[in-house]
C-alpha cells in the first residue's frame, strides 16, 4: 500500500503531534482543518477531555513519520528555480534600506517572487538572529516587507474562543435558565443539552449579555439578549427510521412499517428572521466535530447580528432624527410664513381705508366746491358732507397710529397649505 503524501503544513503538524512538547489541542483553531485531515488518512486520533480535545499520534502515524524523516530530502532539479539568490536578494535590500523595503503595486509575478523569497528566508532559518519578517500587501496593493527586531508575535487567541462544557455535572449545579429550559430531545441526551445550556448562560454572562428563559407557548430553549437585542435558541434531535418488526404478525412476514428513533445528535440553532438572511444559523454535531466545539462560532455570530442590529437602529435614530429636524423646519417655515400673510391682510386692509379715506375726503371737498346754495338743497349737502367726512375719520388708520398686529391663534390645520406636503402633526408626508 502506497505511503499518503502529505504537504509540509500536515508534515509539521504530524512531527509537532508525535514529538512536539506542546500538544496540538481545539485551542490551535487554525490547526483544527490539518488535524481533521491528519485524522482522515489514520496518522493522529482525537481524544476528549472538558470539553476541549487533543491530537494524539496512531501507530501508522509514527511509522509515516519515522519513514519520512528518514528519507533523504530529493535534490532540487535544475529546472526548478532556487529560491537561495532570491532570498540573499530580500536580505540585502532590507538591510540597505533600514528594514522597511516598500514596492509599489507590483505584477502578480513580481508579488510570487517576494513571497517565495519570504518564505525561504524563514524555513531556511536565514534571517537575521534577534530579527522577525513582517509584510503587507500579499495578494493586492502595495507590498511592504520589514525586518523587524525581536521574536515574532504570537498569535493571541481571540476572547472567548472556548466555551468550557462540563463532562458531568448535578442537576441542582444547572444554572437555572439551563434547569428549567424546554430541550425536546431524547432522555439520554437531556444531561447533555443541559451542560451545553449551563455553558452557555455562563460565557453569555461574562460576555455581560442577560440569558433567560422564553415565554411559555416558545419553541426556544433560552434568550440570549445584547443590548437592545434578543436572540432565541433552540435544541433539535436527528432521527432515522427503522423497519418496525412489531407490526408483523409472523415471522415469516414481510416487515414494511417503519418507526423512527432519535439520533442522539443535537443541533442549535439562532432562529432565523429575515434581517440576517444568509447568515449561519445552524450547528449541531457532525462526523468531525461535535456541538460543543462550535459554541464559541455561535457566540461569534450572535456578537455579529448584535453589532449589525446596533447599527441598523442607530442609522434609523439618525434618519428618523433627520425628518424630525426637516419637519420641525418645515414647521417653523410655516409659521412664519403664516404670521406674514397675516400682517400683509392687515397691512392690505389698512391702505385700502387709508386711500378710502383720502377719497371720501377729496369727494367732500369737491363737493363744497359745488355745493347748491339754495336754503334747502345747503342744508342738504352740508348734512351728507359732514356725516361722509364722519366716516372718513372713522376708516382712517393713520391717526390711531397702529403698530405691529398681534399674532392669530394659530391651529394645525392653519400651517397645513404652508407645509408643502408634511403632516403638520406629526413628522412625516401626507
Amino acid at each position: 500500500m502506497a505511503r499518503t503524501k502529505l504537504n509540509e503544513r500536515q508534515l509539521d503538524a504530524l512531527r509537532r503531534i508525535c514529538h512536539g512538547e506542546t500538544p496540538i489541542t481545539s485551542d490551535d483553531s487554525s490547526l483544527a482543518t490539518t488535524v481533521y485531515a491528519l485524522r482522515n488518512r489514520g496518522l493522529v486520533t482525537t481524544t476528549r477531555a472538558d470539553g476541549r480535545w487533543s491530537a494524539v499520534p496512531t501507530e501508522a502515524g509514527l511509522q509515516h513519520l519515522a519513514h519520512t524523516d528518514a528519507t533523504p530530502a530529493p535534490r532540487p532539479s535544475a529546472s526548478a528555480p532556487s529560491t537561495a539568490p532570491e532570498t540573499a536578494e530580500l536580505i540585502t535590500r532590507l538591510q540597505q534600506a533600514d528594514g522597511t523595503l516598500h514596492i509599489i503595486n507590483p505584477t502578480p509575478d513580481e508579488r510570487a517572487h517576494w513571497r517565495r523569497a519570504l518564505h525561504a528566508a524563514r524555513a531556511d532559518h536565514l534571517v537575521p538572529d534577534g530579527h522577525h519578517l513582517q509584510h503587507t500587501g500579499r495578494d493586492k496593493g502595495d507590498l511592504v516587507i520589514t525586518l523587524r527586531p525581536g521574536p515574532p508575535p504570537r498569535r493571541s487567541t481571540p476572547p472567548g474562543e472556548t466555551v468550557p462544557v462540563p463532562d458531568e455535572l448535578s442537576p441542582d449545579r444547572l444554572h437555572p435558565a439551563a434547569a428549567t429550559a424546554h430541550i425536546p430531545a431524547c432522555p439520554e441526551c437531556q444531561p447533555r443539552a443541559r451542560r451545553i445550556l449551563h455553558a452557555l448562560c455562563h460565557a453569555a454572562e461574562v460576555k455581560n449579555y442577560t440569558v433567560r428563559t422564553p415565554p411559555s407557548g416558545s419553541a426556544a430553549s433560552l434568550v440570549i439578549t445584547v443590548g437592545d437585542s434578543s436572540f432565541p435558541l433552540s435544541f433539535h434531535e436527528g432521527s432515522y427510521e427503522v423497519p418496525d418488526p412489531s407490526g408483523a404478525k409472523y415471522a415469516w412476514q414481510r416487515v414494511t412499517a417503519r418507526t423512527t428513533l432519535p439520533s442522539h445528535e443535537l443541533d442549535l440553532s439562532l432562529e432565523y428572521t429575515y434581517a440576517h438572511r444568509g447568515r449561519r444559523s445552524h450547528w449541531g454535531d457532525r462526523q468531525r466535530w461535535r456541538l460543543e466545539d462550535k459554541l464559541p462560532a455561535l457566540f461569534r455570530e450572535i456578537a455579529h447580528r448584535a453589532h449589525t442590529e446596533d447599527e441598523r437602529r442607530q442609522a434609523q435614530q439618525r434618519k428618523e432624527e433627520e425628518t424630525r429636524q426637516r419637519w420641525l423646519t418645515a414647521m417653523q417655515q410655516a409659521r412664519t410664513a403664516l404670521l406674514e400673510d397675516h400682517r400683509l391682510k392687515a397691512l392690505r386692509t389698512q391702505v385700502q381705508a387709508w386711500q378710502e379715506a383720502t377719497a371720501i375726503r377729496a369727494y367732500c371737498d369737491a363737493l363744497q366746491d359745488h355745493q347748491d346754495t339754495t336754503p334747502g338743497a345747503a342744508d342738504a349737502g352740508t348734512a351728507w358732507i359732514a356725516w361722509a367726512r364722519a366716516y372718513a375719520d372713522r376708516i382712517d388708520p393713520v391717526p390711531k397710529n397702529p403698530g405691529l398686529p398681534e399674532p392669530p391663534a394659530i391651529t394645525p390645520e392653519d400651517l397645513r397649505p404652508y407645509l408643502h406636503g408634511w403632516s403638520p402633526y406629526e413628522p412625516k408626508r401626507t
